[in-house]
């Protein structure tokens, strides 16, 4: 059974831009465990730095793209603004229910809401995809982490695992290990 990791912004953030040894720990970790990181579009993008140059580059994550040992997701069906009936797909309506979910427990609704809901949406679209994953979420916003353990069984998926770093620091010393990307009966 293949395990999938999804990442959110802050938990790179919290490693730090390419070249440093939380990264490369990672990255050794992540090849032990025999599996990769997946992380939406809006992450990747977030994470973009624009600068002065034509072309964009992505101190955080391009290195690991280019190693083999991160995806990023085509781009996430849905429009915040939309209403969802019934021919609505799955993953689509796992974002809309997120960020509902999300706006509601924030103080800042609509803030990062909708770029956040991107991670219970592709956790959603992975499992709609393959036949025997398991989903393992990794976030330092506790209100994500309670989206990505709750919204994904709605759907029928239970194989889900949503993994909290409270304070995000902590991923710097907790997130690069085998252990982490690895699913456990804990």
């Amino acid at each position: 059974m293949y395990t999938a990791n999804i990442a959110d912004t802050v938990i790179f953030r919290s490693l730090g831009k390419h070249p440093n040894p939380r990264l490369k720990a990672l990255r050794s970790a992540v090849q032990k465990a025999e599996t990769e990181i997946w992380v939406p579009a809006t992450v990747y993008h977030e994470l973009t730095d624009a600068g002065n140059n034509d072309t964009p580059a992505n101190p955080y994550l391009d290195p690991a793209i280019e190693a083999g040992w991160l995806r990023v997701a085509t781009p996430l069906p849905g429009d915040r603004r939309a209403e969802f009936d019934s021919s609505t797909g799955p993953v689509e309506q796992a974002r809309v229910v997120a960020d509902e979910f999300l706006n509601q427990q924030s103080k800042y609704p609509e803030m990062n809401n909708w770029r956040d809901a991107a991670i219970v949406a592709l956790a959603v679209r992975l499992f709609e995809e393959n036949t025997r994953i398991r989903v393992i979420t990794h976030t330092a916003d506790q209100n994500l982490a309670e989206a990505c353990a709750r919204i994904p069984p709605e759907f029928g998926y239970y194989d889900i695992e949503s993994r909290y770093y409270n304070p995000p620091q902590t991923a710097k010393t907790k997130f690069p290990t085998v252990d982490q990307l690895k699913w456990s009966n804990r």
